[in-house]
């Protein structure tokens, strides 16, 4: 099991009172409000950016939230519909004290919630970008009991007992999305007209590339670990075009390095990618993926777009050139229970707290 870590400055958070109301449906669907108790009141606030934020006594006090009334262990954080785990400090008396606050992980709008609208996964080009909007809006209340979501401190100091790991998995997601297309379409009575719904060519993506032409994309790729093994590269490319007179009418090639990946595919198809390359085809600080359309098939048209790029890299412990929004994965260290992490370059981080936001743990340091 893979164990994703995440660490980020502090962000200061307002709340406004919300009252949740239901509107009754006229036919069966499945329900993202199942988690709304009627009897409770709601604070709303809005998050926009993924990080570790903290709600304190006086933006509870300011929001008009009655403090000195609620058992702090009675308090829930609710987002996309699923109660979080969160840490509350000092709650442990059942007292919210001037100096108690909230912590927890929130994340932005991504395509979470647009999956549905293409009806699968399979058929969603960009999980990690919204058709709508980047924010996303998470809801505090309370209940009557004391063991609700929270997260696990890991307390284990004992630093001399574990071998320090030589390097953790950096990912790295690339989203494109400064195009909109309206994605695949027909010709009835003369005229192109577009399908009722989405289908996978529909969304923001990046501009396109045409016929015989590239496309580059540079990934930072800094402190690779040398000795840690292949690279995942991961990307989503569709086509936006169709030459109807030839079947297999895009021809793509993605270049890594020295490796060539071929694919030729149809029409408006979405094609998902998945590779596991060489390090030694990758360097520091960046590396270069080009996408090329191939002119051989005898096609006039060739219109091809990508969606996102993800990687996976063996990352050295240095933090010198990490950004909040990078994700670290930590593999099991299959010879000792714990994994030992001997990070540098942190000193214009000022206070970090690492969370393991897989196994909803905070890790002291």
């Amino acid at each position: 099991m893979k164990k994703q870590s995440s660490y980020k400055e502090w962000q200061q958070i307002s709340l406004l009172l919300f009252f949740l109301f239901c509107v009754g449906q006229l036919f069966s669907q499945p329900y993202y409000n199942n988690w709304i108790n009627h009897s409770q009141q709601y604070y709303k606030f809005k998050v926009a950016e993924n990080g570790i934020y903290r709600i304190d006594f006086n933006a509870l006090q300011n929001a008009g939230v009655p403090v000195a009334a609620i058992d702090p262990r009675s308090i829930q954080l609710f987002g996309r519909g699923e109660e979080l785990a969160i840490y509350i400090e000092g709650e442990n008396d059942g007292v919210f004290d001037a100096n108690d606050f909230i912590e927890f992980y929130a994340q932005k709008n991504d395509g979470w919630f647009d999956e549905g609208f293409y009806g699968s996964a399979q058929n969603h080009p960009n999980p990690f970008y919204s058709l709508i909007n980047d924010t996303a809006t998470y809801y505090l209340t309370w209940n009557s009991i004391t063991s609700n979501n929270r997260v696990i401190i890991e307390s284990d100091t004992n630093f001399t007992s574990y071998t320090p790991n030589n390097y953790y998995l950096q990912g790295l997601i690339n989203s494109f999305h400064s195009n909109y297309f309206t994605g695949k379409t027909l010709v009835i009575g003369g005229q192109s007209e577009n399908l009722f719904g989405y289908d996978p060519a529909e969304g923001w993506f990046d501009n396109v590339f045409t016929l015989g032409q590239t496309r580059t994309k540079a990934l930072s790729t800094n402190n690779i670990y040398n000795n840690g093994g292949n690279v995942n590269v991961k990307a989503v490319v569709v086509g936006a075009s169709n030459f109807s007179t030839l079947f297999n009418d895009h021809h793509l090639q993605v270049q890594i390095g020295s490796q060539i990946l071929d694919t030729i595919y149809e029409g408006y198809e979405k094609i998902d990618l998945n590779y596991n390359i060489p390090l030694t085809e990758f360097s520091s600080p960046s590396t270069n993926l080009v996408f090329k359309s191939i002119n051989d098939l005898g096609s006039t048209v060739d219109r091809q777009t990508i969606s996102f790029v993800e990687l996976k890299y063996p990352h050295t412990p240095d933090l010198g050139n990490v950004d909040f929004n990078d994700q670290l994965f930590i593999e099991d260290n299959l010879s000792q229970p714990k994994s030992y992490f001997q990070f540098i370059n942190m000193s214009g981080y000022g206070g970090v707290v690492l969370y393991d936001i897989t196994n909803n743990k905070k890790i002291k340091t």
